[in-house]
């Protein structure tokens, strides 16, 4: 694995942002939704919590590796790509999960 430049570090810090506030803002079940499909939603907020948590922790450890060069060496690339490819894989799944439930309530034309 090669090692990573602070640009490549400051790039990462910006997709873990960017994930984070897609967590936070995007990634909810509607009441209406979460009451006929109780097993759907519950999976849906396990889903979107691990993302969250595993996004965050990426994102404080890349903060840590672009400030503190000394801690960089002391963190290896597996321990920010781990949490960073989990976070990522939940965004893409919740993702595909909110269009599928959206294209499954519209209404088809006879």
């Amino acid at each position: 694995m090669r090692e990573l430049t602070s640009g490549d570090l400051g790039l990462l810090l910006s997709v873990f942002v960017l994930l984070l506030i897609a967590f936070g803002v995007d990634f909810h079940v509607s009441r209406k939704q979460a009451e006929r499909h109780h097993a759907r939603a519950f999976i849906f907020t396990v889903m979107s919590l691990v993302g969250e948590a595993s996004t965050a922790i990426a994102l404080v450890l890349t903060w840590t590796a672009l400030w503190s060069p000394a801690a960089w060496e002391r963190i290896d690339n597996l321990l920010v790509f781990i949490p960073g490819s989990i976070a990522v894989l939940c965004a893409v799944t919740l993702t595909i999960e909110a269009l599928a439930g959206r294209v499954a309530v519209v209404p088809t034309e006879t």
